[in-house]
């Protein structure tokens, strides 16, 4: 490898509550801010304590980074703290969880929103569980920066299914689309299933269960609600049922 192959690490800008800025400071200078514009706090790119520049995205020659770093807690030079290490990183669980079930209580709205599209284009249906994946896959972002799909294959399903985990806050989202002739019971034994197997995995606290129900076909969704509800073990387990009505 020639001195032109070599792999460079650029220079990261981060605000005093963690938010990077760019990762990429360096031959982009114009990307870099004063003031962070998500929260307002002041931005540094060297440590406070050394002066060292806080390591970036490591540059491959012909290849631009997708993505960016997480900032480190502590500068490797000098052993510092951030001003950000000694701030939360993450909301408390139930803030997190409450975000979520918020979005899913708020999905059918956004359903009816996809069919009304403009200038005759074809408007988006939730006919199966890839649909509803896909639909979570977009907004979830909204909620956390480390939403992380789970792929499986349950014994109740013919195919793969996805679950979402948005991993720092440890919460599991699984997906489901009622047809005509599911009953209570069908959706009682696919959670089941879904609890024993974040139980084993041990990758989750709160096992959050959405099933979509465009066309009102469970008779009581609050008892199905209910019947499904555990707590005091891990994962907890909740359900919501979503109508379009």
């Amino acid at each position: 490898m020639g001195p032109a192959d070599e792999l460079v690490q650029d220079v990261m800008q981060v605000c005093r509550n963690g938010h990077v800025i760019t990762d990429l400071l360096r031959p982009d200078p114009g990307s870099g801010l004063g003031h962070c514009d998500r929260c307002g706090a002041s931005t540094l790119a060297r440590c406070p304590t050394c002066g060292r520049e806080l390591p970036g995205a490591v540059v491959v020659p012909g290849l631009r980074p997708v993505g960016a770093r997480q900032p480190p807690p502590y500068c490797a030079f000098c052993g510092a703290a951030f001003p950000w290490a000694r701030q939360p990183r993450t909301p408390p669980a139930w803030a997190a969880l409450a975000r979520l079930e918020e979005l899913l209580r708020r999905l059918p709205r956004v359903v009816r929103q996809l069919r009304q599209r403009q200038d005759g284009r074809p408007t988006f249906r939730v006919e199966d569980e890839k649909d509803l994946e896909d639909l979570a896959r977009s907004l979830l972002p909204l909620l956390s920066d480390d939403v992380r799909p789970e792929g499986r294959t349950p014994r109740y399903a013919a195919g793969t299914r996805t679950d979402f985990l948005p991993a720092p806050e440890r919460l599991a989202l699984a997906l489901k689309r009622a047809r005509p002739g599911d009953g209570d019971e069908c959706f009682l034994k696919q959670i089941a299933e879904d609890a024993d197997y974040y139980r084993r995995r041990n990758s989750c606290r709160t096992l959050v269960v959405f099933v979509f129900d465009p066309e009102g076909v469970l008779r009581d969704p609050a008892r199905l609600v209910a019947a499904c509800a555990r707590s005091g073990e891990e994962p907890e387990v909740r359900c919501m049922v979503g109508h379009l009505g």
